[in-house]
């Protein structure tokens, strides 16, 4: 599968898990530490949830970093797609990504909007060819990529020991 068909079909979840991490976030920002774990709660495992939730409101700096990384895929996949494509490339990859799961459903949309299925299917493979230029890594730059962070690594335990 292409890199763009890939992020095309999982474009609506990531930015969703991303709205859902900064609620949950926020959630837990407002809440003060869990209740103390009493002897007198019944059962034996309120302890050990007490210490989860208490764990999760200590550690929020992880979800700044997971925000990042979903909202930094999702806003270079949604600016690509404004810049890159025309307004027939960008309503086709619209539709494609609204039925990530249901081609049927995709083609039902398609035709409403006036495309015929083998229309809307070159139409969408001419987007991804062009996405692809900008969202597929190629081996190059992933060998680049990794011998740079080798480099980096090889310092680091250079200068640590």
């Amino acid at each position: 599968m292409k890199e763009s068909k890939y992020q095309v079909l999982n474009w609506k979840r990531w930015k969703a898990t991303a709205i859902l991490l900064k609620e949950t976030k926020k959630e837990l920002e407002n809440t003060t530490q869990a209740i103390s774990y009493s002897n007198e709660l019944p059962g034996g495992s309120h302890k050990t949830i007490y210490e989860k939730y208490n764990k999760l409101i200590e550690n929020l700096d992880k979800y700044d970093e997971h925000i990042k990384m979903y909202d930094t895929v999702v806003d270079f996949l949604e600016e690509s797609i404004t810049k890159l494509l025309n307004e027939k490339q960008r309503e086709v990859i619209i539709i494609y990504s609204n039925y990530p799961n249901n081609s049927i459903e995709r083609i039902n949309e398609a035709v409403k909007k006036g495309y015929s299925q083998a229309t809307f299917y070159r139409i969408a493979d001419e987007a991804f060819d062009i996405l692809d230029e900008v969202l597929a890594l190629k081996n190059r730059d992933v060998e680049k990529n990794f011998k740079s962070w080798k480099r980096k690594f090889d310092n680091y335990l250079n200068n640590f020991f």
